[in-house]
């Protein structure tokens, strides 16, 4: 038989092991393993990666990644998958902290054995230096952990009744030549890799030495990530900077959404507390209002989201009247309400009236290096 038909060939092309040259994995067959062990079909000798990672197989034409309960997690496009996914030339698959483009060949071949043999074995041997383009993120994401090449940015924290700076929020930026300097662009990086918390910590240690110029007392507030929470890193960089910062008035932001453990919040408070260093809840709101975290564990500071806020002084009564008791209940336990993401004096104004103390947004300034 000798008529003519297309022969799909899906491949991987990445780096690995630091290498500069772009490589190409042919899937030779299905399923094709994928893990540290060395008899899997790709072999990733890196201790991120399980024994058996993850399994390539085809369904309908279509190939599709199946997770193999992993460690560390199978990604697509930087989001972690649960089972199998589907996927398209161009996805960027991640193996724990390996990366990779998928691609495929269409070809004309006969259909006959041997022919279909030939250009199978003759695919599976090249090697090809592919224009660099997919792992190239990665890699310099991990040349600016490296070398710290981040640059902080200062967005300051005013009373609401005058006008005073009271602080600064210290936000972090991209600073590495050929990587986005965007925190978001970063992070999604980073969530790929699980060095979220590696990336907090480091935007947070630069901030803190930029912050040494800040000739004021005023607050410095400094974030984390949730990765971050219930790790001995946390706390041990923390007591890093009190001991090189031991007269440095700084808050510690903690997300909303990571307020729900109380016993691990409590801990975390007291032992923050002994280091001279306060508590400001983030986001409030922006998911559910924690109100049971808020009395059990009392920040110094709540921050409420800009989705409260925005628009504000246009708001229905409902939508006031629920910020209004929100502010209130904080309020009467002691902690100071701050309201983000302000852009008008009219909001401002609104967040007078229903008992805001401080505020931060654009209306009062953008975050920017220090002079």
């Amino acid at each position: 038989m000798t008529d003519t038909l297309p022969q799909r060939t899906w491949f991987l092309e990445g780096y690995l092991g630091g290498g500069k040259t772009l490589r190409r994995w042919m899937v030779e067959r299905a399923p094709y393993g994928i893990g540290r062990l060395p008899a899997m079909d790709l072999s990733l000798p890196f201790p991120s990666v399980s024994g058996r990672h993850a399994e390539l197989v085809l369904k309908d034409g279509a190939l599709v990644v199946r997770d193999l309960a992993s460690t560390n997690g199978t990604f697509v496009n930087r989001h972690r998958i649960a089972g199998e996914q589907a996927l398209q030339e161009g996805d960027v698959l991640h193996f724990a902290e390996c990366e990779f483009r998928v691609g495929h060949i269409d070809v004309v071949v006969k259909a006959s054995v041997d022919a279909l043999e030939s250009a199978t074995m003759h695919a599976g041997l090249s090697e090809s230096n592919l224009p660099g383009q997919m792992a190239l993120g990665v890699r310099e994401f991990r040349t600016m952990l490296r070398t710290g090449a981040v640059v902080p940015v200062f967005q300051p924290i005013v009373e609401l009744k005058g006008g005073a700076t009271v602080g600064y929020e210290v936000l972090g930026r991209g600073g590495q030549d050929g990587l986005a300097t965007s925190p978001g662009e970063l992070f999604r990086i980073a969530a790929a890799l699980g060095l979220e918390a590696e990336l907090s910590r480091l935007f947070r240690t630069r901030g803190v030495e930029d912050a040494r110029r800040l000739k004021n007392a005023v607050k410095v507030f400094v974030n984390t990530h949730p990765a971050e929470l219930g790790t001995p890193e946390l706390l041990e960089s923390l007591e890093t900077l009190r001991r090189e910062e031991p007269d440095l008035p700084v808050v510690l932001e903690i997300h909303e959404s990571a307020v729900a453990d109380l016993e691990r919040m409590k801990e975390l408070r007291a032992r923050i507390g002994e280091l001279d260093i306060e508590l400001a809840y983030d986001d409030f709101g922006a998911g559910q209002a924690r109100l049971l975290e808020l009395v059990e564990v009392p920040p110094h500071y709540l921050k409420f989201d800009l989705s409260l806020i925005r628009g504000l002084d246009e708001a229905p009564a409902s939508r006031t009247n629920m910020v209004a008791s929100l502010v209130k209940v904080a309020a009467d336990i002691g902690v100071v309400c701050l309201a983000e993401g302000i852009e008008t004096a009219a909001e401002a104004d609104a967040c007078i009236r229903l008992g805001f103390a401080w505020a931060q947004g654009y209306h009062f300034g953008r975050p920017a290096r220090l002079a």
